[in-house]
């Protein structure tokens, strides 16, 4: 049975708006230390293409990431799982390259040290993964990997038996489901499990999905998300995005620009009923197994989406594809949970699943998020600032609690006559550069720039 629309078409939420009203929430809770008792297993799965602010347990307006209403997923939708977890709201990837991202959150390392600072290259020989670390202490350390139409970083594979490289998110999850199904459990090692899913991407062309609860009811999210009464040429196919992003193009109507971001949003919500139904296929071969398991979502980059008349090609270091969730679930927690506003980037995931795992990880200075000890404390010298780059475009942003300042190379040699700088707050300023009435901010944020830069080419932490 096809399940009809359940909801009328809606109207798309402004992300930093979705950003303020989340931030919000984190204030209402208080920014609670997250801590977590040890976890047996964990499972680890990153998304490409998985933007936040369109995730609806970060309170986006469309049912992405839960089961639409009508429809059960059992308690193993995305959003399910965030309500009992730990969601970091202001997570960043490094990169707006996957293959740079993903070499950083399976290492902990920041690109400079893995050595993979675009689409291609291999991690350096002197970075252990993540998985390489669990499998020396005694873990089973298995992969399935959609790789899609890219070419995924040399070195991902490494301490991973299994690593299976598939075509497609739907053989990636079924590879993992059979694998966990036909694994004998009693008297085995602890597991450390690792999908990467491409995630919603050109063309958004989402497919009828069932859910756990609701195995008859086919959610047709094409129907349910975009306007019925919509005749332009908006259809989510490459064609479409190549005539909007050519030179001069003509300017995208606020219809197409609506239909475009609800094929992306029913791809996501796709992908979250299908990730659902694995969870279910887990639970249902090994429940004690299940209940032991910390769950960890991560995205690796986000996409770039029609507004404004445009459908922007040149904001490579912008919050569509830098900002990503970053939720962690476990059954077995002890303490708080919720929303958590801190800033974070992907090379503190490696170092929060190994602290979880009680795993000691001695090369790794950059702390955990939590382990069995708790948060580390706030304001440690030993994290990473907010720094990400594009060494093609030549270009660096910082991002404060304030400020996001985006620089080009100039930053390297003391200038600053190629700097922006951006309230990170202000939702009718976001893209209004106020770099020449905060010149003092851009000198201080550049500094750090370039003390970071430096202490990485001396030795200093990863």
């Amino acid at each position: 049975m096809r399940l009809q629309p359940l909801l009328p078409p809606m109207t798309l939420s402004l992300p930093h708006v979705i950003l303020a009203a989340a931030l919000g929430v984190c204030g209402a809770c208080g920014f609670r230390s997250a801590k977590a008792e040890p976890a047996r297993h964990v499972l680890l799965i990153t998304v490409d293409g998985m933007r936040a602010d369109h995730c609806s347990f970060l309170l986006y307006d469309r049912p992405t990431t839960s089961a639409p209403a009508g429809v059960n997923s059992l308690g193993l939708a995305l959003d399910d799982l965030a309500l009992r977890g730990t969601v970091y709201v202001q997570a960043f990837c490094p990169s707006p390259y996957v293959e740079s991202s993903l070499a950083t959150l399976m290492t902990g390392a920041v690109p400079m040290r893995t050595r993979v600072l675009d689409t291609g290259g291999e991690i350096s020989p002197d970075v252990t993964t993540m998985a390489q670390e669990l499998v020396a202490v005694g873990f089973e350390a298995a992969g399935f990997i959609a790789r899609g139409g890219k070419h995924l970083t040399s070195g991902l594979e490494r301490g991973l038996a299994p690593c299976e490289v598939l075509d497609t998110d739907e053989e990636v999850l079924a590879a993992a489901a059979d694998w966990l199904e036909g694994r004998t459990w009693e008297g085995a090692p602890r597991v450390f499990l690792w999908l990467h899913l491409e995630g919603p991407q050109i063309p958004f062309q989402p497919a009828p999905c069932a859910w756990p609860g609701s195995p008859d009811q086919l959610v047709d999210y094409t129907t349910l998300f975009t306007d019925p009464e919509y005749r332009g040429p908006a259809d989510g196919s490459f064609e479409f995005k190549e005539a909007s992003t050519a030179p001069d193009p003509p300017s995208l109507t606020l219809s197409s620009q609506y239909q475009t971001v609800a094929l992306y949003d029913g791809g996501l919500a796709t992908l979250s009923g299908r990730v659902a139904n694995f969870f279910e296929r887990f639970r249902r071969a090994v429940p004690g197994e299940w209940n032991q398991t910390g769950i960890v979502l991560a995205g690796v980059s986000g996409t770039s989406l029609p507004e404004s008349g445009r459908w922007p090609t040149d904001r490579w270091l912008d919050d569509d594809r830098l900002r990503v969730p970053l939720l962690f679930y476990g059954p077995a927690r002890s303490a708080s949970t919720g929303l958590q506003g801190e800033l974070v980037g992907l090379s503190r995931v490696a170092p929060t699943i190994l602290a979880w795992l009680d795993v000691p990880h001695e090369g790794q200075r950059e702390p955990g998020l939590f382990g069995p000890q708790g948060a580390p404390p706030a304001g440690s010298d030993e994290v990473h600032p907010m720094i990400a780059f594009d060494l093609a475009q030549g270009l660096y942003t910082l991002r404060g609690t304030d400020f996001r300042l985006l620089a080009d190379e100039g930053v390297l040699r003391g200038q600053r006559s190629h700097m922006a700088l951006f309230l990170v707050e202000d939702l009718e300023q976001l893209h209004v550069n106020v770099a020449l009435q905060r010149v003092s901010v851009v000198d201080d944020m550049r500094q750090e720039i370039v003390r970071w830069l430096k202490s990485l080419s001396a030795g200093g932490k990863d």
